[in-house]
């Protein structure tokens, strides 16, 4: 047994029988809490779930005879004691641990509540930080539909400071972090500081991204065609059998070319619907020049591997995670 205290960061959504999972699975709450040095990840289980919605985060909490459960991993069950502290104590949650400054090159729609974000660090490393929710990424005058009407906490080609971990999940890829927490947006580059940042950190092709270790690149390909379709044919998820799906068709520079690639950028999604709007019988077209003109890159990224399916090229499915069009030097 253990007793931490620490200030709320985050708190993760329900998730078990409550949540629609399956019914014989308990509830549990997570709480990331953190003191100046550390942090820990705490479940809440049984009554004490509860009070997960009297906590916001900034909250003071001591967490009594909590059991560990794993490294940096607590549980706060029946036989533990969870104080709120009124007394205005200060803490200055992780001002001795090192930040991330994250060049955001993907923020993917939601999927099940969770949010793929992925971006290039100040030394040169892609990180993709993992778990983070649609209330991580947007602010509470968001739609929850991924489309945000208030301040997004990660936006593309923006820098946001973050705090991440080592990835203790199964079947880590090479660039996923556990994602502690993000104080936001610190700014958007410049017009000159994207055109520069994109063509820096531009790969050779999607072979010399995914056959050598990676799952996350960027490419400059020539845009084929782009087109959507509906998920009716192809649906599992019954709320989703309408949905509509962005495809590409692009050339790499090794001269290859790449067919239905599934496209998960909320904000080309944003853009898309845009079009549709305003040019109801030529959208279509209208985005295919628009990219065609302009410099268009795209960060891609592979699935986990799929063990139910053999002989994948890469191991498991590609996709594009962004879309970044800037305007010709």
């Amino acid at each position: 047994m253990v007793s931490i205290t620490g200030k709320v960061l985050r708190i993760t959504p329900l998730r078990g029988a409550e949540a629609g999972a399956d019914k014989n699975k308990k509830r549990v709450v997570d709480l990331i809490i953190a003191d100046a040095f550390d942090y820990w990840r705490v479940s809440l289980w049984d009554d004490k779930i509860e009070l997960a919605d009297k906590l916001k985060e900034g909250d003071v909490v001591r967490i009594e005879n909590a059991r560990i459960a794993a490294e940096k991993r607590v549980h706060a069950g029946k036989y533990s004691n969870i104080i709120i502290i009124r007394d205005h104590t200060r803490i200055d949650a992780l001002s001795q641990v090192k930040a991330q400054n994250l060049t955001v090159l993907a923020v993917a729609r939601p999927e099940r509540g969770r949010v793929c974000v992925a971006g290039i660090n100040e030394d040169g490393e892609w990180i993709r930080p993992q778990g983070i929710y649609e209330a991580d990424v947007f602010s509470a005058s968001s739609s929850g539909t991924g489309t945000s009407t208030g301040t997004e906490r990660f936006r593309n080609l923006c820098i946001s400071k973050i705090y991440v971990d080592a990835w203790r999940g199964r079947h880590p890829r090479r660039e996923d972090r556990f994602f502690i927490y993000g104080e936001g947006v610190k700014r958007e580059l410049s017009e000159a500081e994207k055109r520069d940042f994109l063509a820096r950190n531009v790969d050779a092709s999607v072979d010399a991204v995914f056959k050598n270790g990676r799952s996350l690149g960027l490419i400059k390909p020539r845009i084929l065609h782009v087109y959507e379709e509906l998920a009716t044919a192809m649906a599992t998820d019954k709320d989703k059998e309408h949905e509509t799906y962005i495809r590409f068709n692009f050339r790499d520079s090794n001269g290859r070319i790449y067919r239905r690639w599934s496209c998960r950028c909320n904000a080309f999604y944003q853009l898309w619907n845009d079009f549709k709007r305003q040019h109801r019988f030529s959208y279509s077209w209208r985005i295919h020049r628009y990219l065609r003109k302009n410099d268009t890159y795209l960060a891609i990224g592979l699935t986990y591997t799929d063990y139910g399916v053999e002989r994948l090229e890469y191991g498991a499915y590609p996709m594009i995670v962004g879309v970044h069009v800037v305007k010709k030097g």
